[in-house]
This record gives C-alpha cells, structure tokens and sequence, in this order.
C-alpha cells in the first residue's frame, strides 16, 4: 500500500477546520435559526395575514430541516470525520475489512447524507424565495414580517457560505481521505 497523502499537518489543518466549521458556521447559523424561529412565533402571534402564512410555514420548514441537518453533522459527519482521519493516521486499508461492501457503504453513504442535505434545503429556499412578499408595501404588513425576511436573508447568506466550505473544501478532503484507506474505488 503507497503510503498516506495526508501527512500530520494536513490532518491537523483538516481537525482545525472542521473544530471551525463546528463554531463559526454550524453554531452561527443554529443561533440564526432560534433567531428567526422566535419571529416566526411573534409574527403568528400578531393578527393573522393569509398572504404571509405560506412564506411563514416555509420558514418554519427550513429552519427545522436545517436544525436536522446541523444536528446530523455534529452526531455523524463529525464523528465520522475524526474516525477517518484516524484510520489514515494508522494507514487503515478498507479494502481488507471483513465485509467489505458494508465498509465502502459506511463510507460513502456520509457523502451522499451531505449532497441530500445540501438538496433538500436548497430546495426549501428556492420555495421560499417563490413566495415572499414585497417589502414595499409597508401599511400591509406588520414590522415583524420585515424582521422575518431579513433573519431569513442572514440564514441563507449563512448557508450559502457553509454548503460553499463542505463542497469546496470538505467534500475533495473526505474523498483524499476515503482514498488514501482504499474506501473508494
């Protein structure tokens, strides 16, 4: 077996990015959600427009998928990455494991968990960014309705930049990773 291509530095800037990851991206746009998840029960709270209830029943979807997703990195994807990075160090070879279609499978499997996340609340913003209402009209629409859509702005500009850092970033490393232990063919 070649030996690794990750060599200690690169594991340990690759531990350091994903500790940033955590603090910097997951935990901001986790406290983004509660933000916009206390306008969205303020803004039920106030007299009831039917013209806003779709946009508001999407917002309550996408924050709970994105809690979901961000949950699901720091139970599995983080885990997992750790326990990659120490099978690298230990120059693991997957292609030996007992079971090996089981092995590859927990591999890719993280890959594909992530893409899906990505999809599913890109999708939900598209929907979301269908229905929203025009700020302009300012006498229709309570105050609470302006703070909504801009806590959702925040929250998408956040997403924006984490799906760019996992797919740009993340994503090749895992796939080196995956790699370098013969976990993809």
């Amino acid at each position: 077996m070649a030996p690794s291509q990750f060599d200690e530095y690169t594991r340990t800037e690759l531990k350091s990015f994903v500790e940033k990851l955590k603090i910097d991206h997951y935990h901001v746009v986790d406290t983004l959600c509660e933000a916009a998840k206390k306008q969205v029960l303020k803004l039920n709270e106030l007299e009831n427009h039917t013209s806003s209830s779709q946009y508001i029943t999407l917002c309550i979807k996408l924050i709970e998928e994105i809690r979901n997703y961000i949950q699901q990195k720091n139970e599995n994807l983080i885990p997992y990455l750790q326990e990659l990075l120490e099978k690298d160090a230990e120059n693991h070879d997957c292609s030996t494991c007992a079971g090996t279609g089981s092995c590859n499978m927990k591999h890719e499997i993280q890959l594909i968990d992530l893409m899906n996340s990505h999809k599913n609340i890109k999708t939900i913003l598209y929907r979301l960014q269908m229905v929203v209402l025009p700020l302009y009209s300012e006498t229709i629409f309570p105050d609470a309705y302006r703070v909504l859509r801009n806590q959702m702005a925040l929250l998408e500009n956040g997403l924006t930049e984490l799906f760019f850092l996992e797919q740009t970033f993340l994503v090749p490393k895992i796939k080196e990773a995956q790699k370098n232990i013969n976990a993809r063919h």
